[in-house]
């Protein structure tokens, strides 16, 4: 059978929703041989092969959601295209218009005919969806590590099952990249198999089974679909809700681009510990790429960010420690490229020790630094550490026994007995010979960290930069995910000084005001996120009193992802922890292109602006330039003008932290001049330049 490439489905994809739009808008203008011409030529270039062009419902938690059609002001009935068989029995649908959710005594669900009856006619424009729960062999769109997925829920785990059969509306040519999550954590490629013949999950033996009403995902490529299962079941035609509207053909909302830079051991870029307490990141001409950006992620102990440094790609670059105002302490750093298209790939996580005095040799232990009264000490090449300390740290219990000058440490089914002076030890019983023997040095009594942690379960290694030995037990395992750098909103927490931006910007507002952020949350604003964070509190006291502050997300309104909305806006609030709160569940992902939504952002923020009697500000962040009518009409509303000109005639200022060149350039800068505002430069907003 032939298969697919990936280009060829995604041109499949166009041509199918093409067909249909034409089949609908223009069948009763069409003469019947230009019909058959094009039935002919579509299967004649496709060979009648079905693909999984239809569009699926999108994720967002354990519920999917449908766009219905939009209100235009007298239909009360709209109907559910979505592809799973939807009854009363099997899930309960919640339906929303602008984003705001009925009563459901305000609706009638007909699971029989496929429509929902809104009772109070819809404004013109208004948008429409519904959403409802995931039951087993429901299926959606999902972006996987930035490839176009199929998610399948699986039946739910009942504790001893350990093979699962995926009862797709599809056929599958290929067992490759799939992915599976049980209870949202996603499972190593070892820990489960799948065979595409069979459309089976068989779970490995040394995984557990899925307990009781564990909810099971399973995620394959678009790229693998070959065809569509075919039912012998006869479906009942949906009856016409008696409109002769032309249907609208749907926005074209573009291909999720392939992101093949690799991730672990083979992603292109390495950081290495360096003299004088600094770090070296270096990667390869490949994330020179457009649209790629690089950035050095730093996380604590205990895996929570600290910080985000955005690096050139295809380049060497040298960072101070000391400058970037990390405390001493253990720290987990890794590389992660992000495009705007939200692929993404990391770097393995290394555990690293930041020690700016390392004249005495230091000692971390599950990734904490320990402090003893005896520092640590080089006998003939093996560092010797208080056993006390040592056996505490690793859970041991120990026992000293003067008379012989013996100690005996157990943990759990381990123990190690040791004598002072004596090259042998005993572990159960069983002897070993020691490089280096327990001794007593100004009186405390000190024994090899390499030999007690490895005979009680642990991994030793000694990072010679900054002196240090390092033990891991149970070292953790380190997410790399969005959600896992957002930044920790911290009562009180600041950086030193202020925002050079932030702090112009403030001087130029000298009357109480209501305030937007209208925030670009692509893939690559990360940093730019972060830098707001640590600097929202300085501005919002420098600003007059009475001010109120919002914000408003965007990303790409043609682009639908599971579970980070195209557009989102928080209400006012003169708080700074609520705005510090709520940049920090920002998570910088997604995009479509490089071109965002951001004239839709704006517009909505002045919107949310148009009754306000107070002077009114945007302050507009983002890196990318924006989808405009005139360029490209089936991605935006609105043109660079009518934005423009709603600016002025609501009386909005408009100042942008932004490229200061290029495209994005060209088409903000009229925006900040039609309203008398300022264009500040994006890449001073760093946290790097808060001093």
């Amino acid at each position: 059978m032939y298969i697919y490439s990936h280009y060829e489905v995604e041109l499949f994809q166009f041509i199918s929703s093409w067909f249909t739009y034409i089949i609908h808008k223009g069948a009763e203008k069409m003469k019947g041989r230009m019909m058959v011409f094009l039935l002919i030529s579509f299967l004649l270039l496709f060979g009648g092969t079905a693909s999984a062009s239809e569009r699926l419902d999108h994720r967002q938690g354990d519920y999917l959601v449908h766009y219905l059609e939009d209100g235009d002001g007298t239909k009360q009935i709209f109907s559910m295209e979505t592809g799973n068989q939807l009854t009363a029995s099997n899930t309960k649908i919640h339906v929303f218009i602008n984003a705001q959710e009925l009563d459901s005594s305000d609706y009638t669900v007909d699971y029989d005919n496929h429509t929902i009856m809104v009772h109070k006619v819809p404004d013109s424009g208004a948008e429409l969806s519904m959403k409802y729960a995931i039951a087993p062999a429901f299926e959606w769109e999902e972006g996987v590590s930035g490839t176009a997925s199929i998610g399948h829920a699986l039946s739910a785990g009942d504790g001893n099952s350990r093979t699962f059969k995926v009862t797709s509306r599809y056929t599958l040519n290929s067992s490759k990249n799939v992915s599976l999550y049980i209870d949202g954590n996603k499972l190593r490629a070892s820990e489960f198999k799948f065979d595409h013949k069979t459309l089976t999950v068989t779970l490995s033996e040394k995984r557990k089974a899925p307990g009781k009403q564990s909810k099971i995902y399973f995620y394959f490529p678009k790229t693998s679909v070959s065809g569509t299962v075919q039912s012998n079941e006869e479906t009942d035609p949906k009856p016409s809700t008696g409109s002769d509207a032309t249907p609208t053909p749907e926005p074209d909302t573009g291909a999720v681009v392939e992101f093949n830079v690799p991730s672990g051991e083979n992603f292109p870029g390495t950081i290495a510990l360096t003299p004088n307490y600094t770090f070296t990141v270096s990667t390869t001409a490949e994330m020179r790429k457009s649209g790629f950006s690089t950035y050095v992620i730093i996380k604590n102990a205990s895996g929570e960010l600290v910080k985000r440094i955005r690096v050139d790609g295809g380049r060497s670059s040298t960072y101070s420690l000391r400058k970037l105002g990390l405390p001493e302490g253990g720290y987990y750093f890794y590389l992660k490229t992000v495009t705007q298209y939200g692929g993404y790939a990391v770097s393995i996580p290394q555990f690293y020790p930041v020690r700016y005095e390392a004249q005495q040799i230091g000692v971390f232990i599950e990734g904490k630094q320990q402090e003893y009264t005896q520092p640590p000490v080089n006998w003939k090449g093996n560092v010797l550490v208080p056993l006390r300390g040592i056996f505490e740290a690793l859970g041991a219990t120990v026992k000293w026994e003067p008379s012989t000058q013996t100690i005996t440490a157990t943990r759990g089914s381990t123990t190690v007995v040791l004598t002072i002076g004596s090259s042998t030890a005993y572990v159960n019983g069983k002897p070993v010979k020691l490089h280096a023997p327990a001794q007593l040095i100004n009186g405390t009594t000190m024994v090899p960290i390499r030999f007690i942690s490895e005979a009680l379960g642990g991994v030793v290694a000694w990072e010679g930069t900054s002196r240090t030995v390092i033990v891991f037990q149970h070292e953790p395992k380190i997410e790399t995910s969005a959600e896992s750098e957002r930044t920790p909103s911290k009562e009180g927490s600041e950086a030193s000084g202020s925002s050079p931006i932030l702090q112009h910007i403030s001087k130029e507002i000298n009357e109480a005001s209501d305030i937007v952020f209208v925030i670009d949350v692509t893939g690559s604003m990360a940093e730019v996120i972060d830098y707001v964070k640590e600097t929202i509190s300085h501005f919002v006291d420098s600003v007059p009193a009475g001010s109120n502050f919002a914000i408003l997300a965007y990303r790409d309104i043609n682009y639908k992802d599971a579970y980070y909305p195209a557009m989102e806006f928080f209400n006012f609030t003169n708080q700074k922890n609520v705005l510090k709160s709520q940049l920090s569940g920002l998570v910088a992902t997604g995009g479509m292109d490089w071109y965002e939504s951001g004239l839709e952002g704006i517009q909505m923020a002045v919107e949310k602006m148009s009754d306000s009697k107070k002077a009114k500000r945007i302050i507009f962040i983002t890196d990318s330039p924006v989808h405009e009518k005139g360029s490209s009409p089936s991605k935006s509303r609105y043109s660079l003008k009518e934005i423009s000109e709603s600016l002025k005639s609501n009386k909005v200022t408009l100042d942008a932290i932004a490229p200061k060149e290029g495209p994005a350039y060209k088409q903000i800068i009229q925006l900040v001049e039609s309203s008398n505002g300022t264009l500040y430069d994006i890449n001073e907003a760093s946290v790097l330049h808060i001093k």
